[in-house]
């Protein structure tokens, strides 16, 4: 990934659903033909809900043998499938191995541990467990200078802080195939410690006036969330109609969190699935069901969101299109019906360039997981609306004119209702990360291009552009939220089994009221050698320029660090 993306959510299970729905390609094209060729277990993306506060570590890959650019359209691709699955299991071969395990560690104690296996117990149970432990604590740059009049934050480089963030994740999936349906069960835990940053600057500004600033304990921050879940849905190709039920339960609790003493939980019952049936070969009809029920133990109000999204679709040689609907209903904290398109237009022309058109929309829950993948350092005494999407309309153009060389030109509008903003502030000796939500429109842009010759190198450079308005006199939420992006990538062989690998980033962000935030400026190299395909070695030098900035989670990044480690298949 290149941004960090990256999250803290714990939510698994759906796998099986998007294979049972996945739409049937006889009449593909050259284009659009996405071939899955199964490696050893290496679930590198094993959470969707990380939280980006560790370097990123990039396993050692072999490059793409040529780009082919795949367009998929069908409707159920907007269920959340987070699972550490890696493998489709309709191609599985017997000799892949299936165990991962990673050890990797840095300076200011960056620690990333990883295992993961999948157990093929019979040829109709299967059991996928995943661990995982990573996280840092030493020193980093601290303290904001906050303008008086605005209140837009800027880095003061005066202070260092030793900053502590781990976390620690496990979670398990059993499933077992019948002849015609398959049921699984499973389950996730995840706990997360930190602490926040203390307000250097107002203590020395209060302590040059003669004042005493008694400052808290910040060191002693948990977050804790776990899930379970069980499902039933059809074996691929088995039924005349396909389906998926799934269902689940999970919590999250935060401790010696402000505003609230004692800290809050949050609970969720969440209740999902799909029916759809071919029409005939080209055609296919289906609708999707998801209602979320929210429950806490104090303070905020109980909700609930329901989801219908009734869809079609066709695919012939040439076209791929989609149509359908979101239908969404919530009852209480800013409830309502809400209704967003899902149209979906891909053109395929000239064997290799592939036109469409996106109108698209959506509803997302702005539960403490979401503000958590966010921010894990978001502080809320209030409770947030669900954030709406009545429309994105997006027009493109991806190509790939000759074998290991492709492309993409795009651009786009959406309008969001209640859209997430990052905006650090102090108060009672601390610094803290609030997630404001205002209405915001964006018109964006982007060009990609990646080639790959053999086994010799691979490099690719993107760039995008964004255009943000928000309503009159709130410019200020807008000061983290980039103006334009580049990123550059490359990876060479240096010789049999070692890789040299560079990436580059570049941030702008736009000026608010005079004061404009530190660009994102991050140069990252690393070296990789490959032994006997089972044992990886690695190096990472992070942040190379040693630049300090904010990202949206509203505190500063490590300055430059390194990281090594070694990873085995078997």
């Amino acid at each position: 990934m290149k941004k960090y993306r990256k999250q803290i959510l714990i939510c698994a299970g759906l796998v099986i659903f998007a294979n049972a729905a996945a739409q049937k390609q006889n009449n593909d094209s050259t284009v659009n033909r996405t071939v899955v060729v199964e490696n050893q277990y290496n679930p590198e993306v094993m959470d969707a809900f990380k939280v980006n506060v560790l370097p990123k570590i990039e396993e050692p890959a072999v490059p793409k043998a040529q780009i082919n650019y795949a367009s998929s359209v069908h409707p159920l691709g907007t269920f959340p499938v987070y699972h550490m699955d890696a493998m489709s299991r309709e191609i599985a071969q017997d000799e892949a191995r299936r165990g991962y395990v990673r050890l990797s560690y840095g300076n200011r104690n960056n620690t990333d541990l990883k295992g993961a296996y999948l157990w093929n117990i019979t040829d109709r149970d299967v059991l996928d467990v995943m661990a995982s432990f990573y996280g840092y604590s030493g020193n980093i740059y601290a303290g904001y200078d906050f303008d008086a009049i605005t209140g837009i934050p800027t880095l003061n480089y005066d202070k260092e802080w030793k900053h502590r963030f781990f976390r620690t994740d496990a979670s398990l999936k059993y499933s077992h195939d019948f002849n015609k349906v398959s049921l699984y069960v499973g389950g996730n835990f995840a706990s997360q410690v930190f602490s926040y940053m203390p307000d250097v600057q107002g203590a020395a500004s209060s302590s040059q006036n003669g004042g005493k600033v008694e400052t808290p304990s910040f060191g002693h921050q948990l977050f804790m969330t776990g899930e379970g879940f069980a499902g039933v849905s059809s074996v691929k190709e088995t039924l005349p109609v396909e389906f998926g039920l799934q269902l689940g339960y999970k919590t999250f609790g935060r401790k010696h969190g402000i505003y609230i003493p004692g800290g809050i939980s949050e609970s969720m019952a969440r209740t999902q699935g799909f029916v759809s049936a071919d029409i005939n070969e080209t055609q296919k009809i289906g609708i999707s069901f998801d209602m979320t029920n929210v429950f806490y133990d104090k303070a905020f109000n109980n909700y609930s969101l329901v989801k219908l999204h009734p869809h079609y679709s066709v695919h012939t040689e040439s076209v791929r299109f989609n149509a359908g609907v979101n239908v969404d209903f919530q009852v209480s904290n800013g409830g309502g019906l809400k209704l967003s398109p899902d149209v979906r237009f891909d053109y395929t022309f000239a064997d290799s360039y592939v036109l469409y058109i996106h109108l698209t929309g959506n509803t997302r829950l702005n539960d403490f997981a979401t503000l958590n993948a966010f921010s894990p350092f978001w502080a809320e005494s209030t409770q947030l609306n669900t954030s709406y999407t009545p429309y994105d309309a997006k027009l493109g153009l991806k190509a790939s004119p000759l074998a290991g060389l492709g492309f993409e030109l795009y651009g786009g509008y959406r309008e969001t209702r209640n859209e997430l903003f990052s905006m650090p502030y102090n108060e009672n000796g601390g610094i803290y990360n609030k997630i404001s939500q205002a209405k915001a429109r964006v018109a964006y842009a982007g060009l990609s291009a990646d080639y790959v010759f053999r086994d010799l190198f691979d490099f690719g450079f993107s760039g995008n552009y964004y255009n943000w308005s928000v309503p009159a006199g709130m410019d200020g939420l807008l000061w983290i939220k980039p103006s334009y992006r580049l990123n550059f990538h490359a990876r060479a062989k240096v010789f049999n089994g070692f890789h040299a690998t560079a990436k580059y980033t570049y941030e702008g962000r736009k000026k608010i009221y005079g004061i404009k935030a530190d660009a994102v400026n991050e140069l990252n190299i690393g070296a990789e050698y490959l032994f006997n395909d089972r044992v990886n070695v690695f190096l990472k030098l992070n942040n190379l320029l040693n630049k300090n900035y904010v990202t949206e989670n509203g505190y500063p990044v490590q300055g430059f660090n390194v990281m090594a480690g070694v990873s085995l298949n078997f």
